[in-house]
């Protein structure tokens, strides 16, 4: 029995690589994205400090796209999210879908403590 399962596996994993199918691999991707180092808030826009070093990232594209995707669902009935705009959130993860602007994500972290901040002002 075991060498029937061991068989009927090995010929599932053959067929699936005959199909083009990729097994998952941990591996770093490019991508594209912008960053900031800034101290204090977002919305203060002052430059770090021994104190107050944060970082922001911006990202675009295929890596926005999965990140958008993996969260789910939209959130409703908050400001920006409308039939074109779609927008998701977790904890200080922002993710937006629009047809004209394509998928963006920001995020950020306090370099100082290493906590996770938000990326971008609402």
């Amino acid at each position: 029995m075991k060498k029937i399962f061991a068989a009927l596996a090995l010929m599932a994993c053959g067929a699936a690589l005959a199909r083009g199918a990729h097994p998952w691999a941990f591996e770093y991707r490019p991508f594209t994205g912008s960053y900031n180092i800034f101290g204090g808030t977002l919305s203060e826009q002052v430059p770090p400090t021994k104190r107050s070093k944060n970082i922001a990232y911006y990202v675009k594209g295929a890596v926005a796209k999965q990140m958008f995707e993996a969260m789910g669902p939209d959130l409703k009935d908050v400001p920006g999210a409308d039939g074109e705009q779609r927008i998701r959130q977790r904890a200080h993860v922002n993710c937006s879908f629009s047809p004209r602007d394509g998928y963006s994500c920001s995020f950020g972290f306090d370099l100082i403590t290493g906590t996770s901040i938000a990326g971008t002002e609402c």
